[in-house]
């Protein structure tokens, strides 16, 4: 995970990255979910991104507990 006080260069070009909050579309078996302001690393130069692997987990485990509310409500 990079840290946000070090630079963070692109595995692509190596160019420097920046940090950006952007909405981040993931495809579940009910359809697409929109999750807004996702801290995403952008190449300033070649336009690659990634998102660090602690925020994907944030947003799995956030996917898991919608199902178990949306399971709740329908019973």
């Amino acid at each position: 995970m990079p840290d946000e006080a070090a630079t963070v260069f692109c595995e692509i070009c190596k160019a420097p990255m920046v940090q950006e909050h952007q909405d981040y579309v993931i495809e579940t078996e009910e359809g697409e979910l929109l999750v807004e302001d996702v801290p995403i690393w952008v190449c300033e130069q070649c336009g690659y991104s990634f998102v660090e692997e602690d925020v994907i987990e944030a947003i799995e485990d956030m996917i898991e507990h919608l199902d178990t509310v949306a399971t709740d409500e329908e019973e």
